[in-house]
């Protein structure tokens, strides 16, 4: 484990799921800069004195962490100091904190559930053993905010990676939050003794204070009623231009006015956060938002006093760590066998030469196969029902359409009735006398916290629940693999490379989850349709503690529109973004890696729990579809349409048509 990724795990805040603090512009990213430095000197690549960095070994060491660093020393024409590799790599510590945060993701120690720290919580292994997972060698290492304490509070010697990410915290300030007042003053003399050991720690200090105390005064901020208005009309406002196309509307806007406007629909008024620099404040500024009033109808609806989503701070993350499990991509890969018999089922049963509704197929398939995996229980016979009460609320809380009249109307009242019938199937399925023998779910998991914390998880709150996988997947990832088949059908040769994918997958049966990663193609497809047509488009949220953002007070209470999908068609990040390219998303280019600016699932602490099973379900589904099938456009040449319900789906007018079954295709 490099530096980099054990300072980033010190500064982690397991009880919220981010960072311990937000730092000063720059701070983080000369302290990561550091770090990699002390890496190569640990591994004895670089040697310093307080003249000159001096190059001793320039071979690389297959690392994305600290080889960049590395040929960026090993090319330089003249020698320089410390200072100026401090500043050189600084100016990629970004970059640095990306990739480490995604190595501990990868390794297990992190559970990914999003973009950013705030996408991120501690494993469950390492904040209970507090060690990381074994290395190859057999030995698992002490977590690091263990071993820091134990140095300064028991007067242990400290071994030279302890003794770097010591100096690190203390030229950041980070002790002044991972300690009381009293803690500090006790241990202050032996943080002094400790930080003296290593002379890159001292320059790491002295250019975070260089750069702190040099840096231009704020420019004054402009009150919130000065931020600027959309044209519109009179009476309307903005109303036809977000009906029409709101994406392209924002988009307008942002480019007239900037990253903050206010925007109107009649008599509702919003305040529009928008591109890459929106993002990041959400990611970072968890403790400007929260969501509870958005979501005041939706829970008085099904019954409940709250849901995960209408959650936030601590008690979000809480819920997030016991929701995970039921989300994440553990149970495909235990279940793979049942995932492709479900589709494979599905899939038989449609006619050949007959137009078939795309989109009510991937919520066929798509909600039989979360509900099997994760409840035991099949939706199908509520399918219909789960479509129907789901738009209901999303129209009645969301759109402002007389939602009293709507959830009163009988076929919302019958779908609602039917849908809490599924929910109460779920939990007596799962009452603790009928689960003997039987491996613990979802719904198990879910169950145990309402027992030993009815508080925090009351029984009016158990329905909705159960069926967050059902009503997270019956429009976000049926559509995007709606649009992923459009896609594939109006491009053949895009299709036969899909398709030659898909038959190497099954070639020898079933295929393991592991399997999943060699459909390069197939998950570029994946990734340029989720930006072409992101199930998300935008957030609302009610500002908790007020903030500036771009040059304006944005005060607490405002309730604002967080245009997420935004920079998706933004031409500085995406050249031509018009274009279907799945060239975008190869090593070369990577152009959804940028920072805020690839945003499909959301971002922040409410992103999309499920983004990773999501993902991998939809790519098992398609690569199956298309191995078994060879499909057609119905009528041929149709041109897609989106409804906006406020998620962007195919309306239903796009069906597709079977020509033939492959003959080749075996499994």
């Amino acid at each position: 484990m490099r530096l980099a990724e054990e300072f980033l795990l010190l500064l982690f805040d397991d009880e919220h799921g981010d960072l311990t603090k937000t730092f000063p512009p720059g701070r983080l990213n000369i302290l990561l800069a550091g770090a990699v430095l002390m890496d190569l000197a640990l591994e004895n690549r670089i040697d310093s004195d307080l003249r000159q960095l001096i190059l001793v070994d320039p071979t690389p060491f297959d690392d994305d962490l600290l080889d960049p660093a590395l040929a960026d020393i090993a090319r330089a024409a003249d020698s320089q100091d410390i200072d100026y590799w401090i500043r050189h790599h600084a100016e990629r510590g970004d970059e640095i904190r990306e990739r480490a945060l995604a190595r501990l993701a990868k390794r297990g120690i992190l559970v990914e559930s999003g973009d950013g720290a705030a996408g991120f919580l501690l494993s469950r292994r390492v904040a209970r053993a507090r060690r990381y997972l074994p290395a190859a060698d057999g030995t698992a290492l002490e977590e690091v905010r263990l071993r820091v304490m134990r140095v300064l509070f028991s007067g242990d010697i400290p071994d030279p990676r302890d003794t770097v990410i010591i100096c690190l915290a203390d030229a950041g300030g980070i002790f002044d939050y991972l300690l009381s007042r009293e803690e500090r003053a006790e241990v202050q003399d032996r943080i002094d003794l400790v930080t003296k050991l290593d002379l890159i720690g001292q320059v790491v200090f002295r250019a975070i204070r260089e750069a702190e105390s040099v840096a231009p005064s704020a420019p004054a901020v402009r009150p919130a009623h000065e931020i600027p208005y959309a044209t519109g009309l009179p009476l309307a406002g903005n109303a036809f231009g977000l009906m029409r196309d709101p994406e392209a509307f924002l988009l307008k806007q942002y480019r007239q006015l900037g990253p903050i406007f206010r925007v109107r629909a009649f008599d509702r008024r919003f305040v529009v956060l928008a591109g890459p620099e929106a993002n990041l404040l959400l990611t970072h500024g968890r403790s400007h938002f929260r969501t509870l009033e958005l979501w005041h109808r939706f829970n008085a609806d099904v019954g409940a006093m709250r849901n995960i989503m209408s959650m936030d701070g601590s008690e979000h993350t809480k819920m997030r760590k016991h929701q995970v499990s039921g989300y994440s991509m553990g149970i495909l890969k235990s279940g793979m066998a049942e995932a492709v018999n479900l589709v494979r089922s599905d899939v038989a049963s449609w006619p050949e030469n007959e137009p078939i509704p795309a989109q009510y197929v991937f919520q066929r398939i798509l909600l039989e196969q979360l509900g099997q995996m994760t409840t035991g229980q099949s939706p199908r016979p509520y399918l219909d029902d789960i479509i129907v009460y789901l738009a209901a609320l999303i129209r009645t809380n969301f759109c402002g359409n007389r939602p009293q009249l709507i959830m009163r109307l009988p076929r919302i009242r019958r779908a609602r009735r039917r849908v809490m019938e599924l929910a109460k199937l779920i939990l007596e399925d799962h009452d603790p006398s009928r689960r003997t023998g039987r491996p613990p779910d979802y719904i198990d998991d879910i169950l145990a916290l309402h027992r030993s914390n009815p508080e925090f998880l009351p029984e009016t709150d158990l329905p909705i629940t159960v069926l967050g996988p059902f009503l997270a997947g019956v429009d976000t990832a049926t559509s995007v693999s709606a649009c992923i088949l459009y896609e594939l059908l109006r491009r053949p040769d895009l299709l036969a490379r899909v398709t030659a994918e898909a038959d190497a997958l099954f070639s020898g049966g079933i295929p393991a989850l592991s399997d999943l990663r060699r459909l390069d193609v197939t998950h570029r497809v994946v990734l340029e349709t989720m930006r072409v047509y992101p199930p998300v488009v935008a957030g609302s949220r009610v500002v908790a503690n007020s903030f500036e953002f771009a040059g304006y007070a944005v005060p607490a209470g405002e309730q604002v529109l967080i245009n997420l999908t935004l920079p998706h068609r933004m031409t500085e990040y995406f050249p031509d973004p018009e274009r279907f390219d799945i060239d975008r998303y190869t090593s070369e280019r990577a152009e959804h890696r940028q920072p805020g600016v690839y945003t499909p699932f959301g971002a922040g602490a409410h992103n999309c729990l499920g983004r990773g099973l999501a993902e991998a379900l939809v790519m098992l589904n398609i690569a199956f579809i298309v191995h078994q099938t060879e499909l057609a456009l119905d009528p041929p040449g149709y041109t897609l349409k989106l409804m906006q319900t406020p998620s962007k789906q195919p309306d239903r007018s796009f069906r597709i048509r079977v020509k033939q079954r492959r003959a080749s295709a075996a499994l």
